[in-house]
């Protein structure tokens, strides 16, 4: 038998940081079911508890964002942060949304419901199994390491939640639009559809851009600061458009991530540089 390395006897406070913000993504992953169970129920303050029930689903994807980039940066990487990082997503991506959009309309189509939402919850357990095997294999030095392998699965939950979050604005009085009209949004087939789409896009194999691909240009780092101020204000200040529009230029860019995907197969195969890799002043 192989002998186990000897485990340290203290570990620095800063070690456990990434696993600390997995851990709050986790919790905020489970008190989104926690809220829509509450909101189904029918009570006065249902329309607060589904706006709370997506808030956690949108915060435990922003959580999610930085729990990878602290254990880089306090080199605080371990198998331990990976697999709970992997359960934690399942929970937050998986089961969350899967969850929440059952009890808001898909219970509706009965048995068919469950059905959308339990094949939503599968496909992101497939795109992560699919991502760790990757992971071990993928060659960080490779240009096309760069891109996502079809949607990843906080993006995928925001999508699927997509539906919810629109209600929110369609369905107020400032808007003009009856109940009538702002029901149709919640009709139970057309969500299901929608869930299938977007499982069907997680577990694809469409290059989807990173931000390991992102680059910008010296002169236009100040503009870049600004932009992300506004964004800030717009989510703290108009939290539903604002992520409304973040979802839209999101599935905008997927055909542009295609075709940037595929020029650069392009390039590669004729033995040109990664135009990426190439520096410019502009």
């Amino acid at each position: 038998m192989e002998k186990q390395a000897p485990r340290p006897k203290k570990v620095p406070f800063h070690k456990l940081i990434p696993n600390m913000i997995t851990l709050t993504a986790m919790a905020f992953g489970m008190s989104s079911v926690k809220f829509a169970i509450a909101a189904s129920l029918g009570k006065p303050d249902a329309a607060q508890k589904w706006e709370l029930a997506a808030l956690c689903i949108v915060a435990a994807a922003f959580m999610d964002a930085f729990d990878g980039a602290a254990a880089r940066l306090l080199k605080a990487q371990s198998k331990l942060g990976a697999e709970l990082d992997s359960f934690s997503d399942f929970v937050c991506f998986g089961v969350a949304p899967a969850l929440v959009m059952y009890l808001w309309s898909l219970q509706g189509i009965g048995r068919w419901g469950w059905t959308f939402a339990l094949l939503f919850a599968m496909a992101v357990a497939l795109r992560l199994a699919r991502f760790n095997i990757a992971g071990d294999e993928k060659d960080p030095h490779d240009p096309l390491s760069k891109y996502f392998t079809g949607v990843p699965s906080p993006l995928g939950a925001g999508l699927a939640i997509l539906p919810l979050i629109l209600s929110f604005q369609i369905d107020h009085p400032a808007t003009g639009i009856d109940a009538t009209a702002a029901s149709l949004l919640a009709k139970p087939d057309l969500i299901g559809l929608w869930m299938l789409i977007v499982a069907g896009m997680m577990v694809s194999h469409i290059p989807t851009f990173s931000t390991k691909q992102i680059k910008i240009p010296y002169k236009m780092r100040i503009v870049m600061l600004v932009v992300f101020c506004i964004l800030i204000a717009s989510l703290l200040n108009e939290t539903w458009p604002t992520l409304t529009l973040l979802a839209a230029v999101y599935l905008i860019s997927l055909p542009f991530g295609m075709r940037h995907y595929s020029r650069k197969m392009a390039a590669l195969s004729a033995g040109e540089k990664d135009p990426d890799d190439q520096d410019s002043d502009d």
